[in-house]
């Protein structure tokens, strides 16, 4: 090999050392972004958590509405979200990319987890009502949804050995307050 073909064979090295050094450092900044994005979506599930309290009542305080229409804004935010995350997942490199898809994972059953909660708490309410209040039919069509939802994400074998139990009991009891309901007024479901 002559002298100019070393001196080009050094070039090119020198620029693909360049090459994936610049891949690498684009690699970590997108893990660093996304570390702060998991973080960003565990603090609104923590939120959903807190606020999803408000639609536990008593005699005094039937649940409202309100506070039912804001924990399912602020669900559709979470699940928002969680699509932004899991695309950037998939754009990591195979070294990155595992640990990042286990904390969300576990955020995934955290969410699911608090939905089943929401849901239960505002069913179990709702139930305790002698009469359905006006607009309860689309809110029931929504925790039906919500309910087959997670029993789909939850049933993924990516989960099996992950859930709480806690987290399946609360599904069986959102199952049988929400047939409760539907027994007491099954026309909330009459789509014809």
């Amino acid at each position: 090999m002559d002298e100019p073909d070393r001196i080009r064979d050094k070039r090119e090295r020198h620029r693909a050392d360049i090459l994936h050094e610049r891949r690498s450092q684009t690699a970590q900044k997108q893990a660093a972004d996304l570390d702060l994005f998991l973080d960003a979506l565990r603090r609104r599930i923590e939120t959903l958590s807190d606020i999803g309290h408000i639609l536990e009542a008593d005699e005094d305080n039937p649940p409202r509405f309100i506070d039912y229409a804001r924990t399912r804004n602020l669900t559709s935010e979470c699940l928002a979200f969680m699509i932004v995350i899991d695309r950037r997942i998939d754009g990591l490199p195979e070294g990155l990319r595992q640990p990042r898809r286990d904390t969300f994972d576990d955020h995934t059953i955290l969410l699911w987890g608090t939905l089943l909660e929401c849901s239960l708490a505002f069913l179990r309410a709702i139930s305790e009502q002698e009469h359905l209040p006006l607009g309860s039919r689309e809110v029931f069509l929504r925790e039906i949804k919500t309910l087959h939802d997670a029993h789909a994400i939850l049933a993924q074998d990516r989960f099996s050995g992950k859930l709480p139990q806690g987290t399946l009991t609360k599904h069986h009891q959102a199952e049988r307050i929400l047939n409760e309901i539907i027994d007491r007024a099954p026309r909330l479901l009459d789509l014809g």
